[in-house]
């Protein structure tokens, strides 16, 4: 098993505090605890995890493959492990449209292929949903395996283990090179109310 890296990047736990460290570090992504989905496919997911959240947030063992064999191809889930003194992330699930854009990750930590640079936005995607326990939308320009031309639009929700405890993520993400980020990020902002990036 290879060595966690020495220091994992600091948990983020709301949309808020994600769009914050996301203008500091000059990410291009634009979280939104809202969940108005562009994309049906992320609504119709949404909508599931809704119906298995009538008593809490959802086990992992509820998300079956019948219940998301609709939306598999769009889906990845990540699990939560803590090692030594800090956590990582492993992906459990990734579908073939995910595939195509990142690669075959299944099995792998994300530390071990995401390039470094890039490290503290991925855990930022699965600590939003898992520490804020709720789901999240969020919108980003693929920058990851030189996909910067490619704006993706994600679903980020928490799934408990059996025994309890929030330790899954539910992905869901669509990818579109048709429009530019700068569209989609102004777009966005003056839907949510942030500040419009400079130059718009």
């Amino acid at each position: 098993m290879a060595a966690p890296p020495k220091e994992a990047p600091p948990e983020i736990a709301s949309a808020a505090a994600f769009n914050e460290a996301a203008a500091r570090a000059g990410w291009p992504i634009l979280c939104d605890d809202t969940c108005d989905f562009t994309h049906p496919m992320l609504g119709g997911l949404l909508e599931l995890w809704r119906e298995e959240a009538e008593q809490g947030i959802p086990e992992r063992q509820e998300m079956t493959a019948r219940k998301l064999q609709p939306f598999m191809s769009n889906v990845a889930i990540y699990e939560r492990l803590s090692e030594r003194t800090q956590r990582r992330y492993r992906v459990r699930l990734m579908g073939s449209n995910i595939v195509q854009h990142y690669g075959e990750l299944t099995g792998k930590y994300i530390d071990e292929v995401v390039p470094e640079k890039y490290l503290a936005r991925w855990y930022a995607l699965s600590d939003v949903a898992i520490c804020g326990r709720k789901p999240v939308r969020v919108l980003l320009r693929a920058d990851t395996f030189d996909k910067s031309h490619i704006v993706a639009e994600y679903l980020c929700a928490p799934l408990l283990a059996d025994g309890g405890g929030a330790k899954f993520v539910l992905l869901g993400m669509v990818f579109d090179g048709r429009r530019p980020w700068s569209v989609v990020e102004d777009e966005a902002r003056r839907k949510l109310g942030l500040l419009v990036a400079p130059g718009s």
